[in-house]
This record gives C-alpha cells, sequence and structure tokens, in this order.
C-alpha cells in the first residue's frame, strides 16, 4: 500500500509540473534571408568568357576562387538534366553541373548560391561554359557528387527576384557570347508555321530532343528552341499564337538555341503576326 501510495503521490506531482509547462512553442526564427556574406573574388562573366576562349572539349582546373549567383533555372521540368545556371549582377550565367536529380528541391529559381571553385573544372562543354567536379583525357565530365555538393556550393538567401534580359533574335545572333547561359526574354515572337500547333518534343523512343522554330514578327530572324525529350511537357502541343518567351540563351558548338523552363515561359496569347 505504501508502494501505491507513492506512486500516486509521483503521479500527481507530474501532472502538477506538466500543468505549469508553457504548451505553445515558439517558432524558429527564419533563416530564408540569412547570407553568409562570403568573400568573392570573381564575377561569372570572368568564368564564362575563360570557357568560350577556351575551344569545345578543352578544360582547367579551378584555383582558389568564389563567386556566387542566383539560380534562374534548374531541373525541375526535366528540360534541364543534373543541372543549374545561376546568374550574377554581371548578367551573365553558368552552368553547374550536379550529379544529384530533384535540384530543384534544394536549388529552386530564386535561390542565392556561394560556389567554392576550388578543385573543381571549367570546361567548354560543346560551346557552353560549365562548371563540373573533373574532366577525364577524353574530354567526359563528372558532375560533382551529392555528397560532396555542400563542400562546394553554400547556399544564402531566398527568394531572390530573377528578372530576363530584353533582347532580340539579333541580338543574341549578332553577339552571342554575351548571351550564353543568361535568362532572356524575346517578345514580339512566335513559332514558325511548321513548328507552331507541333508537340513541343517528340517521344524519347523517337529522339532525345525536338529542335522547334521561333521567328520575329517581320520574319527577318529565327532561332531554335531545343526541348528535351524527358521533359514534363514533351507532349504538350506549341501555341499558335505570337508574344513573348523568357529561357535560357544556348548554343549547341556555334549553333544558337533557346530552352526553356517550363511551358509558362512561351506567353504567346496574342494573334498571330501574318
Amino acid at each position: 500500500m505504501k508502494f501505491i501510495r507513492f506512486s500516486l503521490m509521483m503521479l500527481a506531482g507530474s501532472l502538477l509540473v506538466n500543468s505549469c509547462i508553457k504548451k505553445e512553442f515558439e517558432t524558429p526564427p527564419s533563416t530564408a534571408q540569412y547570407d553568409p556574406n562570403l568573400p568573392v573574388n570573381a564575377t561569372i562573366r570572368n568564368m564564362s568568357d575563360i570557357g568560350l576562349n577556351m575551344a569545345p572539349g578543352k578544360w582547367r582546373t579551378l584555383g582558389d576562387t568564389t563567386i556566387s549567383g542566383v539560380v534562374v533555372a534548374n531541373d525541375q521540368s526535366g528540360n534541364f538534366y543534373k543541372q543549374i545556371i545561376i546568374e550574377d549582377t554581371s548578367m551573365t550565367g553558368i552552368i553547374l553541373y550536379l550529379d544529384k536529380s530533384y535540384l530543384y528541391s534544394d536549388f529552386p529559381v530564386g535561390r542565392k548560391l556561394y560556389v567554392k571553385l576550388k578543385g573543381l573544372s571549367l570546361i567548354n562543354y560543346k560551346g557552353l561554359p560549365e562548371i563540373v567536379l573533373s574532366v577525364d583525357s577524353t574530354g567526359n565530365t563528372t558532375g560533382i557528387p551529392s555528397g560532396m555538393i555542400n563542400d562546394y556550393i553554400v547556399k544564402a538567401s531566398y527568394p531572390n527576384t530573377v528578372a530576363p534580359l530584353d533582347v532580340t533574335i539579333i541580338d543574341i545572333k549578332s553577339n552571342p557570347n554575351k548571351y550564353i547561359n543568361t535568362l532572356i526574354k524575346l517578345k514580339d515572337v512566335q513559332f514558325n508555321a511548321a513548328s507552331s500547333n507541333q508537340l513541343y518534343a517528340l517521344p524519347s523512343s523517337m529522339s532525345s530532343g525536338t529542335s522547334r522554330t521561333v521567328e520575329d514578327c517581320m520574319h527577318t530572324a529565327t532561332v531554335v528552341m531545343y526541348n528535351s525529350a524527358y521533359a514534363n511537357f514533351q507532349s504538350k502541343t506549341t501555341p499558335t499564337g505570337n508574344g513573348a518567351v523568357t529561357c535560357i540563351c544556348s548554343q549547341y558548338y556555334s549553333n544558337m538555341q533557346l530552352l526553356i523552363r517550363d511551358t509558362t515561359d512561351v506567353a504567346f496569347n496574342n494573334p498571330r503576326c501574318p
């Protein structure tokens, strides 16, 4: 009986203490706007120019350099594979090749990043400056492995405004190096007759990707939009109207091409130009 009485007293004391504990827990402060302010000693323009001045397939190992930029494109739609593109105030972008899927969950568009480049490689990969972990003797690249990403990439504030550069097709064709890997916006454009009302890309059983042609309203300039067969919008149909497209300015060797992040980048809602 003494044991029972002692247990009841302990239970009563426990209830009394618990009743005094504050039930509402304070929400931890948000770190969304936290910026570690790492020292940056190069611009993305510096890196891009070095890459573009190398011949396709050539690379160099990088030294003790840090760049910073905001994510302008990722792999969310599948049109980019294991890649994110960051852009800084020099209004230039560069590709980061990361050997991991679902990058968009860690690196959404608008996330600021610092990239510590020491030990990484910069390659001109088929015409595009790209930062990778390493390159072998045959030119094959290795992305930064999942387990090493945090060694090189430091997350900073989110979200940040991502605004494209307003350009024309003639602009990007006359000075491609200025816009490579950069988020741009082309106005008063449309898919040409052969590319409108078509699948964005043929199925993967037929091709890994499909080129569709975009033209300006004056019918004086055209550029290719390349769409991956593995993008989640592969089976959607290209619009027939006119309007603006927001996209990454890219190239395959010396051939200019556009890469959209998803179909919301294609705002062809106006009547078609005759």
